[in-house]
């Protein structure tokens, strides 16, 4: 197969305008400029487009997708309480429906690999489903005293065998995301670290993503100390900031990837690259939920491995990786001016090749060489709003919508293309109508929460 445009993006090489990639047995053996192969079957020529390698959403939760818009205007604080009451709605079986819908807008929006967080193992599912690559990390929680190491242990090791049989022969990995140190006590944590390390998981943990986290951990104050206090819960209090907790139990190594990190340091910028822990950096769910703006260029300049993530549409509203490329560089410059160092091609990186690195999948994809995965998308430069286009990079991140992708490919399958799903065992349209279904319910929910 060769797949032809306008213009071809290697991500490691400058772009080739009239280029065309050579797909043989889903490996890349070719990124060239426009041969004289005749158009056949075998010969797929978009045009007036770019051909990029598939985006890599580095954090995303795919089951909370049916809650998109549900939870609106809130602080932080008071948003994941309410998103904690409105999971435990919904039925297993709405869980994987939500999933798939979301695993659906991925690969329209040219996402190729997910690495997703989830609670109820649906992702899994959704993106086996769908032919997406990915990476799931099963999450832990230990809040209360109840939930003991042992306990956790057992439970864990038990979910984790199900995700083993159901990603078996697929593009999916396994691994571990203890969810916070504010929901997973300190003994319970100690044991996940010795228990990933032992199984050789990687591993992934939200960590410094708001001022509340900060103010309970090192001081036991603010919002979660006052929910915890009430519920006549004792959480310990570490006196210190979440990333120094991660570094002295081990966490941060090459193995693992924290979450926003928007609450940190200068020193936890050395910290990071010193140690080779990888980010996920999610701008537009950071400001949404008030949490502040990352220290991305700081980043960047010390060579910390980051990817970039949409988080999930309950704090972001869609997975559009084009949009949170763009919100990636404007917010950069909106506080450290335009030499901050984030360029239109450096956000087309940290989407693709940064994302790959941070997962440790940088040898199979993130870029198109020879040898990688055939994992690609056709993005469309002929709508109105994205010509004429001078530049590719800015083209990608200035002008590009998710709506604008052609066609989504995972190491040589088509799993989108012009509204199509050709992995998909089952009507989109059915899929809708169970959505709708929940919908109703969740809607009626969120009235008598009104009414109280």
């Amino acid at each position: 197969m060769i797949v032809r445009a306008d213009w071809v993006l290697p991500i490691t090489q400058q772009p080739i305008e009239q280029g065309e990639v050579v797909v043989q047995n889903g490996v890349i053996v070719d990124v060239r400029r426009r041969s004289g192969t005749r158009g056949s079957a075998d010969v797929l020529d978009f045009g007036e487009a770019i051909i990029l390698p598939g985006l890599v959403n580095a954090h995303t939760h795919l089951e909370l997708t049916v809650l998109r818009g549900a939870v609106e205007d809130t602080p932080f604080f008071e948003w994941i309480r309410r998103l904690v009451d409105l999971k435990a709605a919904l039925t297993e079986s709405e869980w994987r429906d939500s999933a798939l819908w979301g695993a659906l807008e991925a690969a329209a929006s040219g996402t190729t690999t997910v690495a997703d967080t989830t609670d109820s193992g649906a992702a899994v599912y959704a993106l086996t489903q769908v032919g997406l690559r990915g990476r799931v990390y099963q999450e832990v929680f230990a809040v209360s005293p109840e939930q003991t190491v042992a306990k956790t242990l057992d439970e864990l090791e038990n979910k984790l065998q199900q995700l083993h049989r159901a990603t078996q022969g697929t593009a999916v990995q396994v691994g571990v995301a203890p969810h916070t140190l504010y929901t997973v006590r300190l003994e319970v944590m100690a044991a996940l670290r010795e228990y990933t390390r032992r199984k050789g998981y990687p591993v992934c943990i939200h960590a410094a993503e708001s001022s509340d986290e900060i103010a309970l951990l090192q001081e036991g104050k603010g919002k979660f100390a006052q929910m915890y206090a009430q519920r006549e819960m004792r959480w310990e209090v570490h006196g210190k900031h979440p990333v120094d907790i991660l570094h002295e139990q081990n966490w941060l190594d090459a193995n693992t990837l924290l979450v926003h990190a928007v609450q940190t340091e200068p020193r936890h910028t050395e910290l990071f690259a010193a140690t080779h822990t990888a980010v996920a950096h999610c701008p537009q769910s950071n400001a949404k939920l008030t949490n502040g703006i990352a220290p991305l260029g700081e980043w960047l300049e010390r060579g910390v491995r980051v990817g970039l993530g949409t988080d999930s549409v309950v704090s972001n509203n869609t997975l559009d990786m084009f949009a949170e490329m763009r919100s990636m560089v404007l917010l950069q410059r909106a506080v450290r001016g335009v030499d901050c160092g984030v360029t239109t091609r450096r956000a087309v990186e940290t989407a693709t090749a940064g994302g790959a690195h941070a997962l440790g999948m940088a040898e199979q994809i993130g870029t198109l060489e020879p040898g990688k995965q055939a994992d690609l998308c056709v993005v469309a430069l002929d709508n109105v709003h994205c010509f004429p286009a001078y530049d590719p990079y800015a083209a990608l991140v200035f002008s590009a919508r998710a709506s604008d992708v052609l066609m989504t490919m995972v190491a040589g399958k088509i799993v989108y293309q012009r509204g199509e799903y050709p992995q998909l065992r089952e009507p989109v349209q059915r899929l809708r109508e169970r959505l709708r279904y929940t919908v109703r319910r969740i809607r009626e929910r969120l009235a008598q929460d009104e009414t109280g």
